[in-house]
């Protein structure tokens, strides 16, 4: 593996199999509940990097570091993305094989990898929907005149409740038909918000 490059899939699955707490808790930092640690890029006695959850990547307050899980381990070790990413391939014994696949392995990687994709924009214009849905109800729900206060009153723990759950498993999220229909009808009426209807 050492002697061959890796393909932008081969990055993704990286970062989508591993969380970045997991990866800095595996090189020795101790992560407490609020999500800090001490930052191994400079010498400090409390803690001031956050990990953030949902994969969002490390940032420290006090030295400015942050990335992905790429990064952290690259600039741990002082390696390029690549030699980092390699790197991780083989610390965490992870299934990606990166030499001599066969076409269907290859298929079967660009697929695998074109599900993500569509995933993730599963995920950012469903997430782009109920939170500016959720927005409307907040402003309505603080003003007893609006016409959309009961809606707001009616909608509003529940619109919470669907953004948690595309949070927490939105594979089930998207597979959910009623869900999926649900948000059409939310952006439709969104878009008429603020005609009086």
């Amino acid at each position: 593996m050492k002697n061959c490059h890796l393909c932008r899939e081969d990055y993704e699955e990286v970062k989508q199999r591993l969380s970045m707490r997991q990866v800095a808790e595996y090189y020795g930092c101790r992560v407490n509940r609020s999500g800090f640690c001490l930052c191994p890029f400079h010498a400090e006695k409390s803690p001031s990097m956050k990990i953030y959850s949902n994969d969002k990547g490390y940032y420290c307050f006090a030295c400015g570091e942050g990335g992905d899980v790429i990064k952290f381990v690259g600039d741990l070790y002082n390696l390029k993305n690549e030699e980092a990413c390699k790197r991780l391939i083989d610390d965490f014994s992870l299934p990606i094989r990166v030499e001599d696949l066969s076409y269907r392995e290859k298929r079967e990687r660009s697929k695998r990898h074109e599900e993500y994709k569509q995933m993730q924009k599963f995920k950012a214009e469903a997430y782009a929907v109920l939170k500016g849905y959720w927005i409307l109800l907040c402003e309505a729900a603080q003003d007893f005149a609006s016409p959309h206060f009961e809606e707001a009153m009616q909608e509003l723990s529940i619109v919470e409740y669907r953004l948690e759950c595309l949070r927490e498993c939105p594979e089930k999220y998207r597979a959910d038909r009623e869900a999926v229909r649900r948000l059409g009808e939310i952006k439709r009426r969104i878009a008429g918000w603020h005609d009086g209807t």
